[in-house]
């Protein structure tokens, strides 16, 4: 988009770079209690996802980089996890790779929980860098793109949800690169006068698209594509669409122009399709392993009870009343004064540019109230991907991103030297609102007397005494500056615009960044205890342990906090009654609340949480004599079974090669070689047996016996098992998955045509 000289501000690089650093400077300052050198001053990101999940799976990726190996799979908790196609892992998006590496040679395997939090305050600082510099050229001021990036770097879904939901942020973080990047090409396109040809000029058009490609199309492509491996495939659906759109709507203001009107949509939607094979070429690393994971995972298909979660149409009012439904979310709020410079910018003109960004707000505003409100049903049934995920209030992030644009549009028209007197007589009209935001929060405070308590109700009073402050004051700046004379506003508006804003953003959604900072993972009695046992074995937890504490102490769990699982396995949890389910993948210590159950002694205690210990737990693996062939419920129903002795049958999904016959006597199974990706084990047997191994059955496993090939079986229900012979043998199982070998191949091959048509674009211009 060509911006209207008007708004042009002539100035070097060198100011954009002064504004970047600005914003750098805000981020510093917002997130000043968890980077401050002091210790007493020092606060953490709140317990949650952040700590429990994203945490602990970037401290396994470190801890594998040290030893030097792909962290393709993980002990640590289900059983085993295939942790590299868990698109959470987010192994191969770039920046949290180089991060981890650079701490990995500095400390080893130690990841902190300070070193992760460095790494969400950057992506806010890239947040702010990349909106500035789109909303500069789309609208042609500096000081208004500033306020539009400083608006949704501090809106309250950024500052809400990264607390928990680190990959969300990072994925969020490249949409408005993309949408710079898309906005360059097209206009790339019209410089080189690709909207008027003529015949001969569409036809050597078509026969070249795929040569004379811009760079800003494959700048466009990169950015999507680091965004898909951020690792939040959700976000990531609503960027895709996000840029679609934007795309789409900006192309459709030059087609219209030109004398072939089909030639041209062909044009760009080749041009967008390229785009999409380089998304889909750099991603590949990550989602094809992902892809092979999904088919056989509890996120294989939900259903619209699933689905269809999204905010309730009161939430709304948080726009208004911060807090109103959770003291430490507010995922609408973009802050008073912001609201009313957008609303200032539609009281102004109106134009098709304005009109586009609300009509994203309120279209996606919309979508994200779910169930609530019938728009979605459409999306779920006709529209792809958005009956994949659940939570559709995670469309705030494109409202505040839409109206953080439209907030830029109120400030260029606030700032404008040729600002018309009646426009500010339009402004001060924006007071008496704030007499109706006030009664509205009144009603709140009824509504909110009835349903909380006493403390609660004290909260909502004096934040909506505070957001009434707010409002006058944001009425009364909007009014005064726009009855200035056009030099006093430009040498106060700016500094009181930013002041105000930053004031407002920095006072509401700063709450979750003051969480005590303390030790996440101490080692207590109960974890020393575990620790000093080192022999093959899982751990349950019943509620009593940190998510994911399997990796923080090196130890294997049968759960964990991933919402992903295998499938068969997730089924054998949720129906195998606990005694035989322990037994089934080698528990031997529990850690509860429960003074004790038969067959198992407390062995340490910390308060009213204990250790007990197993007497009967059995080993990682076995060999059994008989197996029967039959389907997983009826397997599952023998298992149940009082009768049912894993030691002695199998039931198995497929057919065995050869006889078993019955074990005279117990066979005891060393393992001589045990790394995430790899075991060796070596035993004796008098009879053809059934070897069954205590993991998750799962693609892309190997084994070899005496080194030959040999099938890996699935046995009672999510088991791995392997036929062999008698005699002695050394049993070898190695995880070397071909959709990972795949995914990186593709994902190579397109970096490396990404380069060389680079390069030839730039010896061509």
């Amino acid at each position: 988009m060509t911006p209207n000289s008007k708004f042009q501000i002539p100035t070097s690089k060198r100011q954009d770079l002064a504004a970047i650093v600005f914003i750098a400077a805000l981020v510093l300052l917002f997130f000043w209690r968890i980077i401050t050198p002091r210790l007493d001053d020092r606060a953490a990101f709140p317990p949650g996802d952040f700590t429990d999940q994203f945490w602990m799976f970037r401290q396994y990726a470190a801890r594998a980089f040290a030893e030097g190996r792909l962290p393709l799979w993980s002990d640590n908790f289900n059983s085993g996890h295939p942790f590299l196609a868990d698109v959470q892992s987010a192994i191969f998006y770039p920046i949290s790779l180089v991060w981890t590496l650079v701490v990995v040679a500095q400390r080893g395997g130690n990841f902190t929980l300070l070193d992760l939090e460095i790494e969400a305050i950057f992506h806010f600082i890239l947040v702010g860098a990349f909106t500035y510099l789109f909303a500069k050229r789309l609208l042609g001021s500096r000081f208004a793109a500033l306020v539009s990036a400083i608006t949704f770097t501090f809106s309250g879904y950024l500052t809400a949800y990264p607390p928990q939901q680190l990959a969300i942020l990072e994925t969020a973080t490249w949409l408005p690169l993309i949408l710079l990047f898309l906005d360059l090409a097209i206009s790339a396109d019209m410089g080189r006068g690709l909207t008027r040809m003529n015949a001969d000029e569409e036809n050597h058009l078509r026969s070249s698209q795929f040569v004379r490609v811009p760079i800003y199309y494959v700048g466009a492509g990169v950015a999507l594509g680091i965004a898909a491996l951020a690792g939040h495939p959700q976000t990531f659906l609503f960027v895709g669409y996000a840029s679609v759109i934007f795309f789409a709507w900006r192309a459709a203001s030059h087609t219209s122009q030109v004398e072939s009107l089909r030639s041209r949509i062909t044009f760009y939607v080749l041009r967008l399709g390229l785009v999409g094979f380089i998304v889909l070429g750099i991603a590949a690393a990550q989602f094809v392993p992902t892809l092979e994971y999904t088919t056989v995972s509890t996120r294989a298909a939900i259903s619209w009870a699933e689905a269809s979660g999204g905010f309730p149409t009161l939430d709304p009012l948080q726009m208004i009343l911060p807090g109103y439904v959770s003291a430490f979310q507010a995922p609408l709020y973009i802050g008073i004064l912001p609201l009313w410079l957008a609303l200032f910018a539609l009281f102004v003109n109106r134009s098709r540019e304005k009109s586009f960004w609300i009509l994203l707000a309120l279209g996606s505003l919309i979508v994200s109230f779910g169930a609530y409100v019938f728009a979605y049903a459409l999306f779920y049934l006709f529209v792809p991907g958005f009956a994949m995920f659940r939570g559709q209030e995670r469309l705030a992030f494109v409202i505040s991103f839409a109206l953080a644009i439209l907030v830029g549009y109120g400030v260029r028209d606030l700032m404008q030297s040729s600002l018309d007197q009646k426009l500010a007589r339009r402004a001060w009209a924006l007071l008496p609102a704030g007499v109706v935001v006030s009664a509205l929060m009144l009603f709140t405070m009824y509504i909110a007397a009835r349903q909380y308590q006493t403390g609660r109700f004290f909260f909502l009073t004096d934040r909506a005494a505070f957001m009434t402050w707010l409002f006058v004051l944001a009425s009364v700046l909007v009014g005064g500056l726009s009855s200035l004379s056009p030099v006093l506003r430009g040498r106060v508006g700016w500094g009181l615009i930013v002041a105000f804003i930053a004031f407002d953003l920095f006072t509401i959604n700063n709450v979750a960044y003051n969480a005590e900072s303390k030790e996440r993972y101490p080692i207590t009695p109960i974890i020393q205890t575990i620790q000093a046992d080192h022999d093959i074995f899982r751990v349950v937890d019943e509620g009593t342990q940190p998510g994911h504490f399997g990796i923080a102490d090196n130890l294997e769990e049968i759960g964990g906090i991933s919402p992903l699982r295998i499938a068969r396995y997730n089924y054998l949890l949720d129906n195998l009654p606990e005694e035989k389910l322990w037994a089934l993948l080698n528990v031997r210590y529990v850690t509860t609340e429960r003074p004790g159950f038969p067959n198992a002694e407390v062995v340490a205690n910390e308060g009213k949480k204990n250790l007990l210990r197993l007497n009967n737990s059995m080993p990682r693996a076995w060999l059994v004599g008989s197996a029967q062939t039959t389907d997983d419920q009826t397997a599952l129903d023998a298992m149940k079974s009082d009768s049912f002795n894993p030691q002695a049958i199998a039931y198995i999904a497929d057919a065995l090669p050869f006889p078993i016959a019955p074990n005279a006597a117990f066979t005891s199974i060393s393992f001589t070689q045990r790394e995430p990706e790899h075991e060796v084990m070596s035993f004796n047997t008098p009879t053809d047996s059934l070897l069954i191994i205590s993991e998750p059955y799962y693609p892309g496993w190997r084994a070899t016996v005496d080194g030959t090939p040999t099938p890996i079986l699935r046995a009672d229900v999510a088991l791995r098992a392997i036929p062999v012979r008698a005699g002695a043998h050394i049993v070898e199982l190695i995880y070397d998955p071909w959709s990972v070998k795949i995914g990186i191949g593709i994902t190579i091959a397109t970096l490396l045509i990404v380069f060389v048509a680079t390069m030839i674009g730039f010896r061509r211009k």
